[in-house]
């Protein structure tokens, strides 16, 4: 049976997104985390500069700080007022970088308190730098420069990465969308990217899904029938021989601390529990279509998963729970396959609501899919609209989303 939603109190009133940060090999090197007070709680009433030290320490509490980052820095954005009054302790500077608001003017005070963090350990970063007078004295003092593509011209993209020569701060090219600018802004100079551009699908036209990923594609629809019987998913597993030996090699691991070593799929069955051994299933399955897309889009893919599978929980039980799941898990396969979404279906003998849900097509399904990617991208207006559009209530969201980091990184662990 699918877990409820679970209410920490400040889970319930934060909501908090994260955006991976790569490397040029894009592998990631931290994530940007994004925090927002839910409208009505008592951080969202109280001043803003107040609620912002409120927000991100109820928003940390709430998830776990190693289940947001995982062991990578975390890049949390501050105004004036909290810069100057004191981070919050329960942000480490061994872990976090500190960045500045864009509107942030590097007076002495200013330059002071980032003196005095520096001291302390942290590192820094100018959020939605540009080369001007307000911010020439923060650039020694600054370990990272944030430039957003966005919004900065080329040639003043490029002025950056010139003039900033031989200076000790690293650039990170922010809203990087395509991987055409992702080429151009590494070429450039710049050594970190933060966007959506390693999630959009490079189509190889012509190409087919090899024979071995097309299994993958119907274990996975398969695993997700919410009819499927225990029998039937034993049946699934072990006619697949590294999948068999994946679970039994994880249920026989030291984590689990069982008396007895576990011999079949049908004894960890009985362990663990159909839920548990299938989405352990779902998970290697996803992976084993992934051999060359980006490794974050199966954490992406499995956090959507379980937030959708959550949300649908809450609104229409067990075969909600189980749509929303796959609809996740399938939301990002174009990316993974390099093909159309549409060519991906064709292969795939899905329900119609759900291969429209994936086809982007306004339903159910697929406001709970929305709801997932606005959250994960910190669009809080979009995400309340498409909350209320679905029939969900927007304290569900912080509280399935915080579940799905946790779980996600449980299940790669595994």
């Amino acid at each position: 049976m699918t877990d409820r939603l679970k209410r920490p109190a400040e889970a319930s009133r934060v909501c908090v997104a994260r955006q991976p940060i790569l490397d040029r090999d894009r592998k990631v090197f931290g994530y940007d985390l994004s925090f927002q007070a839910l409208p009505g709680t008592d951080a969202d009433r109280a001043t803003a500069d107040y609620a912002t030290a409120r927000v991100i320490s109820d928003g940390v509490l709430a998830i776990g700080l190693d289940n947001l980052i995982d062991g990578r820095k975390a890049f949390v954005n501050v105004g004036r007022h909290l810069l100057l009054e004191g981070i919050p302790e329960i942000l480490p500077p061994n872990r976090v970088v500190i960045e500045l608001s864009a509107d942030v003017e590097a007076d002495a005070d200013v330059l002071m308190a980032c003196r005095q963090l520096r001291e302390a350990g942290y590192s820094l970063a100018v959020d939605d730098f540009v080369l001007n007078e307000w911010t020439a004295d923060l650039v020694p003092l600054a370990n990272f420069l944030k430039v957003d593509f966005a919004a900065v011209d080329g040639e003043a993209q490029t002025q950056i990465a010139a003039e900033r020569g031989a200076k000790a701060a690293t650039l990170i090219a922010k809203k990087v969308e395509t991987l055409d600018t992702f080429e151009r802004a590494s070429r450039e100079g710049y050594t970190y990217f933060q966007g959506f551009f390693f999630g959009r699908p490079l189509i190889l036209q012509g190409r087919d899904v090899p024979g071995h990923k097309l299994a993958h594609l119907r274990l996975l629809q398969a695993l997700n029938d919410p009819d499927l019987s225990v029998h039937q998913l034993e049946n699934l597993i072990k006619h697949d021989a590294a999948l068999c030996y994946r679970i039994l090699r994880t249920v026989n691991s030291a984590a689990f601390a069982l008396q007895t070593t576990v011999h079949s799929i049908r004894e960890a069955l009985v362990l663990l529990g159909r839920d548990t051994v299938r989405r352990w299933a779902s998970l290697w399955a996803l992976a084993g279509l992934n051999e060359s897309a980006h490794g974050e889009l199966i954490v992406m893919s499995t956090t959507r998963a379980r937030c959708c599978e959550l949300l649908g929980a809450s609104l229409g039980g067990e075969a909600a729970a189980s749509e929303g799941f796959l609809v996740g898990m399938c939301s990002l396969l174009d990316a993974i396959l390099g093909r159309p979404m549409e060519a991906i279906l064709s292969d795939l003998p899905l329900a119609d609501e759900t291969r429209a849900a994936l086809l982007g097509q306004d339903n159910p399904t697929r406001r709970l899919l929305d709801c997932a990617i606005a959250y994960e991208r910190g669009e809080w207006d979009r995400c309340a609209e498409v909350s209320q559009r679905a029939g969900i209530k927007l304290t569900n969201l912080p509280v399935a989303f915080a579940d799905a980091l946790r779980w996600s990184r449980e299940l790669q662990k595994a």
